[in-house]
């Protein structure tokens, strides 16, 4: 009997956490970006250093 309580305030407590977490991810808050334009410099890829420019397409 006392097993049976305690399981169901275990789910309860998992259950109410759960709800909070999508309630959390679900809520339309706005990210803080802008259009602005950002400098990102890139020195190594995969450990080998970039010597020269690295040509990069841009679709839209």
């Amino acid at each position: 009997m006392k097993n049976d309580r305690t399981l169901k305030v275990i789910l309860t407590v998992i259950a109410i956490s759960l709800v909070m977490i999508v309630i959390e991810l679900a809520s339309f808050t706005p990210v803080n970006a802008s259009n602005s334009v950002i400098d990102v410099n890139i020195r190594q890829v995969n450990g080998r250093t970039i010597y020269g420019g690295v040509p990069v397409e841009i679709s839209k």
